[in-house]
């Protein structure tokens, strides 16, 4: 998974969103943006779009 990329939207509803980033370290996001858990990646997705704009890679490694 890279930035960029468009998920489709059923690898970012809201059953993948991390609810509370803090508790893993994760910045705070706010407005279209969520945290969501994709296998071991966590990814930073604009909900409306589906459109990738940060990854961590093996995070739940």
């Amino acid at each position: 998974m890279s930035i960029g990329f468009s998920l489709d939207r059923l690898f970012y509803s809201n059953r993948y969103w991390i609810n509370n980033p803090s508790y893993y370290r994760l910045p705070d996001v706010y407005g279209p943006y969520r945290w969501v858990r994709y296998y071991d990646d966590v990814l930073l997705v604009d909900i409306y779009s589906g459109e990738v704009v940060d990854v961590i890679h093996d995070f739940f490694w």
